[in-house]
């Protein structure tokens, strides 16, 4: 996400948005101070911009540096200004100058005590990391702003802590509504626009409405938002934090506090406060729906991973099983088998079908006189060069020692005859590195009406042994 072709920013980041970044942070800062400020100050009691801080450095890292200092001067350094008559020259400098720097370094070391490190969601350690880093830079950040305000004078001893609060509580709503619905945009932005997720989030103000006639009303929210996690785990529960906080934020801003917890101050850090307490659990119960999810498309896998294992290994032995481990061709095992259902299927649909059984001349001379390491190199050139002139519908494999047997479906004994010819001519021809060229004898047979795999089989070997009792390297034919 977030990608473009236009020139990076940095971190393959496009410059466009760092700059969109920086006029959210303004807006959203204008119109925090604009709608929601503390009385008597220009400081917002729900600090949006805290988020969206803290989302510029996750993206450009140390290069944020600036872009929040500047954003943070445009709404710090205008508001200040305006001021200057009630504050003074001294307080108001001081403002301008600390306050972006206050505000810099909250959503710095937020990012760096966080490490998102790219992650598409908030984890379980990253949500305790999150909160470790958020809570920890904005108390330090606020504890600097809020001693600023007694330096100058904007608040007494006795106010400082209450406005440290206050501050604080804005720093970690903004933080809370805009930094987990980030990362939901960034993980699937698509879902959260679905149908009826989306409906479903519009509903979420409706309880706040209700309950401004019926507190107890109010408890349809809970409901509501748990659907909505289910649903889509922490992208939903982003969601539904998201605009719960906002729509409350927003109802008291227009004056529909939903739970009457008064005006401006305490209505909004009451509802700081609820937004922080029930935030926290929806977030970890989406990142625990997220976290059961992907333990279990593990597990899915790794069972998935073991099953294709042990179909590979099954098949793997159903290999052996059936092929002769030398010449990597069937065994004679599985030619018999071959054979007998061949002729069940040619008897059934009175279809021809031929055998050939071959044998390499004086193969006991090759053994006695190269060895038989070069005995075995033969019989696996003799059955590589068999296989590639055969078709595909037919079978090869070792008879015994050096006899190979061929069944060809479909085929008439004329065809078959030549087959077996064409065989003898690629033997004879070929270069086997001896002394003396190799040659085969073969016997050919086609099935006969009735007759059985045993009966054809001896005698395609009878007319194996007519071809070596006639001179061997030739092919005879079997008689009926």
């Amino acid at each position: 996400m977030f990608r473009s072709s236009a020139t990076p920013f940095a971190l393959g980041h496009p410059w466009w948005l760092a700059g969109l970044l920086m006029v959210a942070y303004v807006a959203l800062g204008y119109m925090g101070i604009r709608y929601a400020a503390f009385p008597g100050t220009f400081f917002a009691q729900v600090w949006l911009t805290s988020g969206i801080g803290l989302i510029m450095f996750s993206l450009f890292r140390y290069r944020a540096v600036p872009l929040v200092w500047f954003a943070s001067l445009l709404i710090n350094g205008f508001y200040a200004l305006q001021t200057l008559p009630a504050n003074g020259v001294l307080a108001t400098v001081a403002l301008i100058f600390f306050s972006p720097l206050f505000d810099t370094l909250q959503s710095f070391l937020a990012w760096r005590w966080w490490r998102l490190d790219d992650e598409p969601r908030i984890s379980r350690v990253g949500l305790k990391r999150f909160m470790v880093a958020t809570i920890s830079a904005v108390m330090i950040s606020m504890a600097g702003v809020a001693s600023l305000h007694l330096a100058v004078g904007l608040v007494s001893a006795d106010q400082l802590l209450s406005r440290f609060m206050m501050m604080a509580l804005a720093d970690m709503q903004g933080l809370f509504l805009i930094v987990p619905l980030w990362l939901a945009l960034r993980k699937n932005a698509a879902s959260i626009i679905s149908y009826p997720l989306f409906f479903s989030a519009l509903a979420i103000p409706f309880p706040l409405l209700l309950a401004r006639f019926e507190p107890s009303l109010a408890a349809l929210l809970f409901p509501l938002m748990a659907f909505i996690i289910i649903r889509l785990r922490f992208v939903g529960a982003a969601l539904a934090v998201s605009v719960a906080g906002g729509s409350a934020a927003l109802l008291v801003v227009i004056g529909l506090d939903p739970l009457h917890f008064g005006a401006g101050v305490e209505a909004f850090s009451r509802w700081s406060l609820i937004v922080l307490a029930l935030g926290t659990p929806m977030l970890l119960m989406g990142v625990v729906l997220d976290d059961n999810l992907d333990y279990q498309r593990h597990l899915e896998a790794r069972v998935d991973e073991r099953t294709q294992a042990l179909q590979d290994a099954l098949a793997a032995a159903n290999i052996l099983v059936i092929t002769d481990s030398l010449t990597q061709v069937f065994n004679r095992r599985h030619m018999e088998s071959m054979v007998h259902d061949e002729v069940e299927r040619a008897q059934r649909y009175e279809q021809a079908t031929a055998l050939i059984i071959l044998d390499v001349d004086y193969f006991k001379a090759v053994n006695d006189t190269y060895g038989h390491p070069v005995g075995d190199k033969v019989l696996r050139q003799v059955s590589d060069i068999l296989s590639e002139n055969l078709r595909q519908s037919d079978s090869l494999g070792r008879w015994g020692g050096e006899e190979f047997l061929i069944l060809l479906p479909q085929i008439n004994i004329a065809a078959a005859t030549n087959v077996a010819e064409k065989l003898r001519l690629a033997i004879f021809s070929a270069d086997f590195g001896l002394k003396e060229p190799v040659s085969i004898s073969l016997g050919v047979a086609d099935l006969q009406r009735g007759e059985s795999a045993g009966d054809w089989i001896k005698r395609v070997d009878r007319a194996l042994y007519d071809a070596k009792d006639s001179g061997r390297n030739q092919v005879a034919l079997a008689r009926v």
